[in-house]
């Protein structure tokens, strides 16, 4: 931030650079301090608000594109002119929706519908979609 906040304009080169280097440490920051968290005793906390997500990750990867990209219409404009305020409720209100929506998917199926159709098509076979008793839990590892 001390390098970007240096003088450099919005159309230098090093500009570009110093935004590319705070968001690599910046998500390394996040990376650290999620790997702390998972050793104190909010882990189980976490876990439950994680791993959902993270089991549906391409589904939901995707259905934000989309969804940001419905929104673009109501909201007006490309997303870089919204404000700060608009983008973080955006995020929030689709990060709460996919939760909700991964949970309950994930308490009949084995993984999101598309990691299912991703596997069908690297392992030549359809793979099973619906969940045993025993498939639905989340194993832990640790």
């Amino acid at each position: 931030m001390w390098w970007q906040a240096g003088g450099h304009d919005a159309h230098d080169p090093a500009f570009g650079l110093s935004l590319a280097v705070a968001g690599l440490l910046l998500a390394g920051v996040y990376v650290c301090a999620l790997l702390i968290l998972l050793r104190t005793p909010l882990r189980p906390a976490l876990q439950t608000v994680f791993a959902p997500l993270g089991r549906m990750a391409l589904t939901n990867y995707l259905t934000a594109t989309i969804l940001v990209l419905a929104a673009r219409p109501i909201l007006g404009g490309s997303p870089e002119n919204w404000s700060t305020a608009t983008v973080l409720l955006l995020a929030g209100a689709i990060l709460t929706l996919q939760w909700l929506l991964s949970t309950l998917w994930l308490s009949r199926c084995r993984q999101g519908p598309i990691e299912w159709l991703w596997r069908w098509a690297t392992w030549g076979r359809r793979p099973p979609l619906r969940a045993t008793p025993k498939s639905n839990q989340i194993s832990t590892v640790g």
